[in-house]
Order: structure tokens, then sequence, then C-alpha cells
């Protein structure tokens, strides 16, 4: 409950923030901060050099956690420092290139934004990985209300209203995420200082992580190829519907965070304690549930985007259905394909991204020049079931054979009753959420069996926590 508040909250925050960005700012504009931060998460995911992973995946074999910390932040940073000295003299390009302004403002500030996220990171791990679940959300709650505040001053009529200042306000944000996570992890970064790490120990973490920095560059290369493509074949215009698209997926982006925040240190404990692994296949199934439920409800209620955005914006509710499919089909391949990590098999996880990637750049390379963010949104959802296939095959593979056609089945029809919602929504006779609607009595009834499973393991919980007691004495602790 605790790590899930954080991710609610931020999704509640984020369905504030996008449309006031949308209402205040310029389409180009909004759609050149989907550029920072499309590059921000580029450089986190290159030059961690997938310790991030490492360090989750040893924190509970190591003995001394300072000096996991350090074997694990101190290449990549270095490695970043040394990487912004290089592209010194390219500031004006790399401007022009992202941003097609060439000011050397919005380099800086980017650089800025990198490092922030870059540190944020890693401090982020030792609250998650300590359990320390109100901090953590605490963490990424106070910047959104930062970033909103910010956003409500701008509104003013006495501010001006370019991109510098939703730049510098989007790095305000991130500054104080790094703050924040400085205080809450102080006791635990400081001892790393004086650890002591030797080479050996460093080769090995790297010898898992490396193979996941490309696999790292791959899934971003896979995340972003929409964003590039739009901003190289396109306009920053559609750019902007796209990227508002996106973030009015929220709701599968939150599904995303706290599974899979919660799922990767359960499974390594798991197998740390040698217990059954059998009921991942359960839980494959209760997760393609939730996903299904999501995926429907975010059908039937997206026209509401219709209320809060500008007119420009009326395509959202059409996009977003299909945009729903990334984070909720990552979040069900994290399940599924939990024997890559298991096995320590990386490499599969870069060539699963990889064959996903070449779909979504050939599909993007035909259907954007045409059809802008239609054609952009269509090829990431296509090219999302192409990686959750790609993960779950390989995963079933090197590990052990389980379950997949149902999998497989109801996931393709999600996402091809999305796409046929983007191409015939507008001009169908009958509204789309009614279609959307008369799904989910259908998924209910479906996943009967997975819906009572999950009722009955939260009931379980719920009473090893000791709350019926104090609901059967309700009427004396009112008196």
């Amino acid at each position: 409950m605790a790590f899930a508040f954080g991710p609610i909250a931020t999704a509640g925050l984020g369905l504030l923030t996008v449309p006031v960005i949308a209402w205040i700012f310029h389409p180009a504009d909004v759609g050149r901060l989907n550029m920072v931060q499309i590059s921000v998460s580029f450089g986190v995911l290159l030059f961690n050099l997938g310790l991030d992973r490492a360090y989750i995946r040893e924190y509970h074999e190591w003995g001394d956690r300072g000096a996991l910390l350090k074997a694990c932040f101190a290449p990549g940073f270095a490695l970043l420092l040394l990487v912004v000295a290089i592209t010194l003299p390219y500031d004006r390009r790399i401007s022009m290139w992202l941003f097609g302004v060439e000011n050397v403002g919005y380099y800086w500030i980017l650089v800025a934004c990198l490092i922030a996220s870059f540190v944020s990171r890693f401090l982020s791990l030792i609250l998650r990985m300590q359990d320390r679940g109100l901090a953590f959300s605490m963490s990424q709650v106070l910047p959104k209300i930062i970033l909103l505040l910010i956003l409500g001053g701008l509104a003013l009529s006495a501010f001006s209203r370019s991109f510098v200042e939703l730049e510098v306000a989007y790095f305000v944000s991130l500054l104080s995420v790094l703050f924040i996570y400085t205080w809450n992890t102080r006791r635990e970064w400081n001892p790393a200082f004086a650890a002591g790490v030797s080479q050996a120990q460093v080769r090995g973490l790297l010898s898992y992580g490396v193979p996941l920095i490309f696999a790292g560059i791959a899934y971003w290369g896979l995340d972003a190829t929409s964003s590039v493509a739009l901003r190289s074949l396109s306009t920053l215009s559609e750019l902007a519907v796209y990227s508002v698209s996106v973030s009015f997926a929220g709701v599968g982006v939150v599904f995303q965070t706290i599974f899979t925040m919660l799922w990767a240190p359960l499974v390594y404990k798991w197998v740390a304690h040698g217990v059954d692994m059998r009921r991942v296949d359960l839980i494959a199934q209760q997760a393609l549930a939730v996903v299904c439920a999501l995926w429907i409800l975010c059908g039937v209620f997206s026209w509401v985007a219709d209320f809060i955005l500008p007119t420009r914006y009326l395509q959202v509710k059409y996009f977003m259905l299909c945009c729903i499919g990334q984070p909720l089909l990552y979040t069900l391949s994290e399940v599924t394909c939990v024997g890559i990590g298991i096995t320590r098999k990386s490499m599969l996880s870069l060539w699963s991204t990889v064959a996903a990637l070449i779909v979504n750049v050939a599909m993007s390379v035909w259907l954007v020049p045409g059809h802008g963010a239609a054609g952009a949104v269509i090829a990431n959802a296509v090219a999302f079931l192409v990686f959750f296939v790609a993960r779950t095959e390989a995963s079933a593979y090197v590990w052990r054979p389980f379950p997949r056609a149902r999998l497989y089945v109801v996931v393709a029809a999600a996402v091809g009753l999305s796409i046929a919602t983007l191409i015939f929504g507008p001009v169908s006779p009958v509204h789309f959420s009614v279609v959307w609607l008369a799904m989910l009595p259908i998924v209910l009834w479906h996943f009967r069996t997975e819906w009572l499973g999950m009722y009955r393991s939260l009931r379980s919980a719920v009473r090893s926590e000791g709350w019926p007691v104090l609901a059967r004495r309700g009427p004396d602790v009112r008196s």
C-alpha cells in the first residue's frame, strides 16, 4: 500500500499537469519537452551500464551494501561526466537536432536534468530495497506538486511562456527529487564513500550488467522510436499530440510502476529462499486479468480527455488506447520473462527487444509520414505486442515451459481492438466507448477464477495484519 501510494498520487497529479501544460504552452514546446524526457531516459539507461539492475540482483547476496552501491554507481557516473565533456563543442548542434533551435541554454539544462535523474535512480533503489515504501512514494509525489505549482505561476500573464521556462520547471522538479532522495538515504550512501571495492567485484557486476546496457538502449529505442520518427518525419505539433496521448495513458504507467517496483526484488528473494516458482504461472494469469480490466476501463472513459484538453487535442481519446498498451504489455512481460533473470541469460532480453525495435522502426517509417501521430501509436502498439511475445518465448525456452496460448490470444485481441478504435472510432455510428463497455462483463466472467484467487489472497493478507479483529469489534470501539 505504501509503495502504491506514490505512483497513484503521481498519476493523479499528472492528470492535472498535462492539461495545464497543454493549455499554457504552444504544441511545439510540448513536443520539445517530450524530446527532453526521452533524452534523459536514454542517458540514464546508457550511463548506468546496467548496474542498477545488478544492484537489485545482488542486494540480498552482498554483505557490504555500501560497497555494492559504490561499485554500481561510480563507473556509470564517471562515464556520464566524460561524455558531457566530449560533447561540449557540439552543444549547438545537439540543441538544433533535438529542439529545432540553436540554443546553448537548452542543451545545458538538459545535461543538468540528466545528472539529477542519474543520481536519483540509484538513491531510489536504496529506498526500494529497504522496503521504505512511504519515503519512496513521497519522493515521487512532492516533485509533481512542485512542478504543478511552478506551472501555476507561469500561467500568470506576468510571466513569459516559452520553452526555456518549461524546461527549467522540469529541471526544478527533478532537482527536488534528488534533494529528497539524498536526505532520505543519507545514512546509506555516506558509508559508500569509504567502502573498499575490488576490480574483480566491479568486473563481476559488469558481466551481469553490460548485456543489459544494450538491452536497455534497445528498449529505449523501442520506447522512443515514435517520438524520434515524429520529430524527423512529421511536425512538432504531431509530436505534441502523441506526447499528450502517452501521458493520458497514465493509468497503465501506474500499474507498471507499482508492479515492476515490487516484482523483481520479490522474485529474486523467492529464488534465494528456494520457493517453488510454479506460482509464477498463476500470477501471470492474474496479471493478465488486471491488464485486460485496465485496458477496457481506459476505453470506456477515454472520452473524458475532450473536456480537459484544448480542441487541437481531440484525437487523444483515440490514440491513448494504443498508447496504454506499452506499459501494460511491458508489465505483463515482466511476469512471463522472469526465467531470463533467474537463469541470468541477459542477452535474450536484448534480442527480444531488438526484434520489437526493428518492427517499430519499420512500421514508423512506413506510417508516420502519411498518418503522423496515428501511425506512430499503431507502430508502437504492434511493436510492444512483438516485445511481449518474444520475451515470453525466450523465458519459456531457457527456464521452463508454461501455458501461453491464452496470454497471446487475449493480448492480441486487446491490441487489435485498440487499433480498430483509432481507425474507425471517428466515423463509427456507435460511440466506441460503448463497444469497450460491452467487453467488461466478458472479461469479468472469463477471468472469474483469477478474480476470486486475488480476492482470497487479499483477504488472507488483511487477516495477517489483524484488521478483521478490529472490524468485528467495531461497535465496541465506537462506544
